[in-house]
């Protein structure tokens, strides 16, 4: 009875949500079509003139401002950026984020509204976390919509220290069958899949106790079970109770049909791992818009039937510079004086102190939409790193791993591969460590060859490069193997716990790499020489 109680008031949000989003849509429309003068008016508010320079620096924290809560970067510049974020600023970016689900819901047909979120569940210092966070226990009707919410009662934490984090999720996934999922980083979705199919018998057990035992379970357990029943979930657990191997999602959550998450830069792999689980026969991906913790970048328009991306969020004044130019203020370009084809940085302005910010981040215009250009993500603009002088750009990585993948074929797209520059005492001279990703626990064991070759490659790609290692002053890559769950323990100090939402995959990521826990202390001795990009 509950649980078809539950799916009824299902149906009603879902019914109430499509219809705000039909609003939100005309909203959005008009909002496009008078973009230019929005626009006018914006760089009106903020000050922006013609001389206005441009800048790489956020504005400094208030320290007065005891009650702004903070957000950090991940520190792909070189090191985290710290910005503050009131409740306001807050509310205004869960709105945009409410507003384009809501218009997606409405423009693609989603019939079953109710979402998981793959987020940190516990504080990390990433705006995700902040976004997620909660006062108190959840309203009722919010974790019929939002299961993930119920993540935050605090009685059912010591579940996660138990049982593990996936296995919460499998039991919350089971008992509420959502019909979308989303993920900010797709490598967050990927892992939990992946965990699933390698461990399930571990992943599993919060299930088998609640079917087998359950009577030995907190009360409250019941009670969340009370908030999240839908219909058939006993029976669904009970399948996943008696499976001794790994179950697919349309067995435990088969309303599902929709996931959500970032696309842009290089997720491929994971894209793909995640293909494997979620086959686009019968599942709908999603791309995410753009947005980082500087600032929104673009909002999703949905009129053409796939995503398109528009640089018309509320509050935020987009200019352009073409790549490759000098940032300058004559340089800048207005949103409809784009090219499509064309690759530019974005260049930002809003009411939170940013002027003329360059995000460093490229897009390239696909095509116009309401005479906007709709703005596909590309990479960031001048990763770099520098131990001596030999200035390594993540594009020059990226040309070695494509030269790697073509020297060793047996490499699958499973594999991520990403750099990181390294120095610490015990190892002499600096040196860059290539790092082989691969998913869940499948290690495809010692790749001969593999630090060498791209080493040379290196060496092709970038003459300073080679003349440093001819001398002397840089020392031999370095290859480590390691799995997603690994990488979780070993990422740089500084880049705090959320490998869900801060980690990018990026060619070249600029952060000294640690080898154990063991050695953080050292390997974050910055010697004056070491200069990031």
């Amino acid at each position: 009875m509950r649980a078809g109680c539950n799916d009824a008031l299902r149906f009603l949000i879902g019914v109430v949500l499509r219809a705000a989003g039909a609003l939100a849509e005309i909203l959005h429309r008009l909002r496009a079509r008078h973009h230019r003068l929005l626009w006018s008016k914006m760089r009106r508010r903020f000050g922006i003139c013609p001389e206005t320079e441009l800048t790489t620096e956020v504005p400094p924290l208030d320290p007065a401002s005891d009650s702004t809560r903070i957000a950090s970067t991940s520190g792909t510049r070189g090191s985290p950026k710290r910005l503050a974020y009131s409740r306001r600023r807050i509310a205004a970016v869960r709105w945009v984020f409410v507003d384009s689900f809501m218009r997606a819901f409405w423009m693609l047909g989603v019939r079953r509204t109710s979402m998981y979120v793959f987020g940190p569940v516990q504080p990390d210092g990433s705006l995700s976390s902040l976004l997620l966070s909660e006062a108190d226990r959840p309203p009722y009707l919010a974790t019929l919509q939002a299961p993930y919410r119920i993540h935050s009662w605090e009685t059912l934490r010591p579940l996660h220290d138990a049982y593990g984090l996936e296995a919460v999720r499998l039991w919350i996934l089971a008992v509420s069958n959502p019909g979308v999922l989303y993920s900010t980083n797709p490598s967050t979705m990927s892992v939990f899949f992946d965990t699933l199919e390698d461990d399930w018998m571990r992943c599993s057990a919060l299930v088998r106790d609640c079917v087998r035992t359950p009577d030995t379970l907190d009360p409250s357990l019941a009670a969340a079970t009370r908030r999240l029943a839908s219909n058939g979930y006993a029976q669904r657990l009970k399948r996943i109770a008696e499976s001794p191997t790994f179950l697919p999602i349309d067995e435990w959550a088969p309303a599902t049909r929709v996931y959500v998450c970032w696309t842009g830069g290089y997720l491929a792999p994971f894209l793909d791992r995640l293909e494997l689980y979620l086959p686009a026969s019968r599942f709908r991906r999603v791309p995410m818009y753009s947005m980082s913790t500087e600032t929104i970048e673009t909002i999703p328009d949905f009129r053409l039937g796939d995503a398109s991306f528009l640089p018309i969020a509320p509050g935020v004044c987009c200019e352009f510079l073409e790549s490759g130019v000098p940032r300058a203020p004559d340089r800048l370009l207005a949103p409809g004086e784009l090219s499509v084809g064309s690759v530019y940085e974005l260049v930002v302005s809003n009411a939170h102190g940013l002027r003329r910010y360059c995000t460093g981040d490229l897009f390239r215009v696909e095509r116009f939409v309401s005479d906007l250009p709709d703005l596909r993500f590309l990479r960031r603009r001048g990763l770099g790193y520098s131990f001596t002088g030999e200035k390594l750009t993540g594009t020059q990585a990226l040309l070695a791993y494509e030269g790697l993948r073509r020297s060793f074929p047996d490499l699958t797209d499973d594999h991520a591969l990403t750099c990181f520059p390294s120095l610490q005492p015990a190892e002499g001279l600096p040196h860059y460590r290539l790092v082989l990703v691969y998913p869940g626990q499948k290690d495809p064991g010692p790749v001969a060859g593999l630090a060498e070759r791209f080493d040379e490659l290196l060496r092709a790609v970038n003459s300073e490069y080679r003349a440093k290692r001819s001398s002397g002053r840089l020392g031999a890559v370095r290859l480590e193997r390691v799995g997603l769950h690994g990488l979780r323990e070993r990422l740089p100090q500084g880049s705090g716990g959320g490998l869900d939402s801060q980690f990018k995959f990026l060619p070249l990521y600029p952060r000294l790499w640690e080898s154990s826990a063991g050695d953080r202390s050292a390997s974050n001795r910055r010697p004056s020489a070491l200069r990031s990009a």
